[in-house]
């Protein structure tokens, strides 16, 4: 942890206009679900061995040579996202509900005449084009308690009389998205004797501190896709991924003196806006073996994904004052392009088969969140070049690799499917960095159902997914102690109706 700080330390340093780029949206925009049709999801997404399902082109495109016909497929899906905080003990719980498109795509297979039962040579294969929500960043997160502690503009103050202080006529625009706005506020003034170094309105905490923050957005991944046939015993196929991103959060964060204990003080608040916009390219790679009728053995390897992204932000701040009124004041408008590598993966899965009566698959993904990595260096000046090594050696101090498992089953009746499945999502943090269990592990629980017939299909789903997390505003001790993050146990839950043709 002391390596992470000092880290943090040295990009504090840096210009200001590049902060919006943070270690948290490299972990953002590595982590994903693979999403897809409502039989996959129903299946906890466990198709690496499977294939015949449109998701798997996102996990193993092998599993496109398992079609037999073409078919359109169309997902459209409800989540409910539900927070419960816990800040100085205190709790507050959100909700938020999005309709979105999780999956959308056409196949086209190509059995070769004569060739339908042929156990060597190329039997077909097929092409596929569509996408798969892999990521859903709509949500709303909220918390409020009593800070006994300290404040965010004692925070502040502390950043303007670091390294050998700030003169005063350079405050504002020392650090023109945090500090900057607390001087040009009144927030702070500068100490007797020592107008270099500062101090705040707010002594020693005792004030409510409160936090919103609302994001929208997704991360959907536009595929093509080709796979072979070869003797019905070895499928093989390959995705070019197009992802694109798009994320956008406002964050409000305010104090009050509930307790009229401040003389000078009687609220602020900050708003932080950002928003995200990229899209890059990835291949993934896979092979499913049909040892038996009854054992699919599968594995995949997806390349690095590399993304082009461009953020844009700002922040504005308010105050109100008991002596001398209210005073408001803007950031200047931030933009910068940069590009973000985020990790491959390794994803090996098996099945067993039970002919007419349904199957029961595992896979098994491997991601190292270390190997995220920024780039500034499209400017290539020499603080663009120094942020991004402290940033990337974050990175690598503070996160690690990460084992996923999902196990998925389908029973068969007739023209009626069932299905379960559950899966676990590895903690990408190194040992110690987690605060308690707030480690971004999830469980996900989830069934299905489906009917199938010849010309058409219908498939609903429900995933239960839960994590806890964990979010600080700022980091800042005084001999009250430092302040305190909130923890977030989140639950999302996740509707889902696919609607197929087969052609």
């Amino acid at each position: 942890m002391k390596k992470i700080y000092a880290i943090l330390a040295i990009a504090l340093t840096m210009p200001f206009a590049m902060q919006a780029q943070s270690d948290e949206d490299a972990l953002r925009y590595s982590m994903m679900n693979f999403g897809g049709t409502a039989r996959s999801w129903g299946s906890a997404n466990a198709f690496g061995a499977l294939g015949g399902d449109f998701s798997s082109l996102s996990m193993n495109p092998a599993g496109l040579g398992i079609y037999r016909s073409s078919e359109f497929v169309f997902t459209p899906a409800l989540v409910n996202f539900n927070n419960q905080s816990s800040f100085y003990n205190n709790s507050l719980e959100t909700n938020r509900y999005n309709f979105n498109v999780s999956n959308l795509g056409l196949v086209f297979s190509k059995v070769n005449t004569g060739k339908e039962n042929a156990s060597s040579g190329w039997v077909g294969g097929g092409f596929a084009i569509g996408y798969n929500r892999l990521e859903n960043y709509n949500n709303r997160i909220a918390y409020t308690g009593f800070n006994d502690r300290n404040s965010i503009t004692e925070f502040y103050a502390a950043q303007l009389s670091a390294n050998g202080g700030t003169n005063p006529s350079n405050a504002g625009g020392t650090d023109p998205f945090g500090a900057g706005l607390a001087w040009e506020t009144y927030l702070l003034n500068p100490n007797p004797g020592d107008s270099t170094s500062y101090y705040s309105v707010v002594n020693g905490g005792n004030i409510q501190q409160s936090k919103t923050q609302v994001t929208n957005g997704a991360m959907d991944e536009m595929v093509i896709s080709f796979a072979g046939n070869y003797g019905n015993r070895l499928y093989m196929g390959l995705t070019i991924g197009v992802p694109f991103i798009s994320y956008t959060s406002t964050t409000t964060f305010s104090e009050s003196d509930v307790n009229n204990v401040h003389p000078d003080f009687n609220s602020m608040s900050q708003v932080e806006f950002l928003e995200t916009n990229g899209a890059g390219v990835n291949a993934k790679f896979g092979i499913i073996y049909r040892l038996n009728n009854y054992i699919r053995l599968g594995g995949a390897i997806h390349t690095p994904t590399a993304l082009g992204m461009s953020d844009f932000f700002y922040t504005n701040m308010q105050s109100s004052l008991d002596t001398t009124g209210s005073y408001a004041w803007e950031s200047p408008q931030g933009r910068y392009d940069y590009n973000l590598v985020t990790p491959w993966r390794a994803i090996a899965s098996m099945a067993l088969t039970f002919g007419k009566y349904g199957f029961l698959s595992v896979d098994y993904e491997f991601v190292d969140y270390t190997a995220a990595n920024f780039n500034f260096n499209r400017i290539g000046s020499t603080d663009d070049i120094a942020f991004e090594t402290a940033l990337n050696s974050t990175i690598d101090a503070k996160y690690s690799s990460a084992n996923n498992l999902r196990i998925g089953a389908e029973l068969v009746y007739e023209i009626f499917r069932l299905r379960g499945g559950y899966a676990i999502m590895g903690s990408p943090f190194a040992d110690g960095v987690a605060t308690g269990d707030a480690d971004f592990s999830g469980n996900t629980y989830t069934l299905g159902a489906g009917i199938r017939e010849r010309s058409y299909f219908i498939d609903f789903a429900y995933a239960n997914t839960r994590s806890t997390t964990y979010d600080v505003q700022y980091n800042y001790a005084t001999a009250d102690g430092a302040n305190e993050g909130a923890t977030i146990d989140r639950v999302t839950n996740n509707f889902l109706v696919t609607l197929g043709f087969r052609f």
